[in-house]
């Protein structure tokens, strides 16, 4: 009789229905897949809900295949019922099938547009496909939902967070201006107080010359304790350089420079210095640097007024007349080259020949007899038949290295006269 009745329970339990197990917390990631049925609006039978309660459980427990079984029994029954979808792919997700997820999350969506846990479901399907910016508009949408769970604000907090941080990582290192402007304007738009990413957005904008759209992005930075870095004093100087305030700029670089400012920045100041110095030259002077190919009057100008020891020179004789400088620019600047012994009018012609091009071979001569004419230590006692030398004791750049014949721009020529002037001192 004991043994009837052990057959019967065994019997029983085998036909039974299995017991779903009990809910336990879900992890880290899935906690963020809310029931599939809320927003979902529509009624069902008690039935269809006691058996998606059993599927919900046995998903949360992890027994996997059970809930699949459960929730595709509901589907045969009850093809409509979006929830069994949704765990459908709630399911494929935990198992790495992001496709599968992907497939059934869209055929809900495009059933039920406005459909709470399908639209979480949306975005936790775009964090598995990596999809960041995709997930972080979804879930700004969710979170201003009045029927979105407390979860959505956390969740939108940790996107923003990722998606910014991945777009200020890709300008930060990109090799390429334009796309990292782009990115940072997007990732200012996440995240807008991000004083670093402001910075950087207004120095990219900068290295273009953009200075108007740099000192508009800058300007947030401008009421926070964040306007005396030196990244964006830097900034402010060269909009106001830009703008032809000068003097603005240098003080400006000065105030960075004695706060212990590198080397860099005491380089940029004195370019500034250098650049207010030139636009406050004379015009001669403003069209002689500008020229492509300078002239033996526009090398005179250049040396006047970038060397002092020609600008200033005293006790100068009387130089000869020469008869073809009467209209050219720049005329007392080539008498003071001619007083200085630097040009030589032609005995028979009475000509200097202003108009003619200087070239870098007779850059390199006019520069050597320069030094020897105003008492340069290095050019003392080097013959004059080798320029170059002099040039080479002298440390002065030889033009005749990028080629003997070839014209000289009045840039360069500045450039060799300001290492003149250095060397005179």
């Amino acid at each position: 009789m004991k043994r009837i009745v052990i057959l019967a329970a065994i019997v029983f339990a085998a036909c039974a229905p299995s017991v779903p197990p009990p809910a336990v917390a879900p992890r880290a990631e899935e906690r963020y897949l809310i029931d599939p049925r809320a927003g979902f609006g529509a009624t069902v039978s008690p039935s269809v809900e006691k058996k998606f309660d059993a599927a919900w459980r046995a998903f949360a427990a992890g027994v996997l295949a059970d809930a699949r079984q459960r929730l595709t029994d509901i589907r045969t029954k009850e093809p409509d019922y979006a929830p069994a979808l949704l765990a459908l792919a709630a399911i494929d997700l935990r198992e790495g099938n992001i496709t599968a997820a992907r497939a059934k999350v869209n055929e809900v969506r495009n059933a039920r547009p406005h459909y709470l846990a399908a639209e979480i479901y949306d975005a936790e399907v775009s964090i598995a496909e990596h999809d960041l910016k995709r997930a972080y508009n979804l879930y700004r949408e969710i979170a201003a939902r009045g029927d979105a769970p407390p979860m959505a604000a956390q969740r939108l907090g940790d996107l923003q967070t990722q998606y910014f941080e991945l777009l200020y990582g890709a300008a930060l290192h990109g090799p390429n201006e334009e796309n990292d402007i782009a990115l940072l304007r997007e990732a200012l738009q996440v995240n807008p107080g991000a004083s670093a990413a402001r910075i950087l957005l207004a120095q990219k904008l900068m290295a273009m010359r953009r200075f108007e759209e740099a000192r508009t992005e800058i300007d947030p930075v401008l009421n926070t304790g964040e306007v005396d870095r030196p990244e964006v004093q830097q900034v402010l100087a060269e909009v106001d350089l830009s703008r032809g305030r000068y003097e603005d700029a240098i003080a400006r670089y000065e105030r960075l420079v004695r706060r212990g400012g590198n080397e860099a920045l005491a380089r940029r100041m004195d370019e500034i210095k250098l650049q207010y110095a030139e636009a406050n030259m004379p015009l001669q002077f403003k069209r002689a640097i500008e020229d492509d190919a300078v002239t033996r009057a526009d090398l005179a100008v250049l040396m006047y007024w970038k060397v002092p020891s020609v600008r200033f020179a005293q006790n100068l004789p009387t130089p000869p007349i020469a008869t073809d400088i009467s209209e050219t620019p720049g005329r007392e600047e080539l008498i003071r080259a001619i007083a200085l012994g630097v040009y030589s009018v032609d005995p028979v012609t009475r000509r200097v020949g202003p108009g003619a091009m200087v070239n870098a071979a007779a850059l390199t001569r006019i520069t050597a007899r320069l030094l020897a004419l105003r008492g340069a230590d290095c050019a003392r006692g080097l013959p004059q038949s080798d320029p170059s030398r002099i040039l080479a004791t002298c440390g002065i750049t030889d033009p005749t290295l990028a080629g003997a014949d070839l014209p000289v721009s009045g840039r360069t020529a500045a450039a060799v006269m300001e290492q003149v002037s250095r060397a005179l001192k």
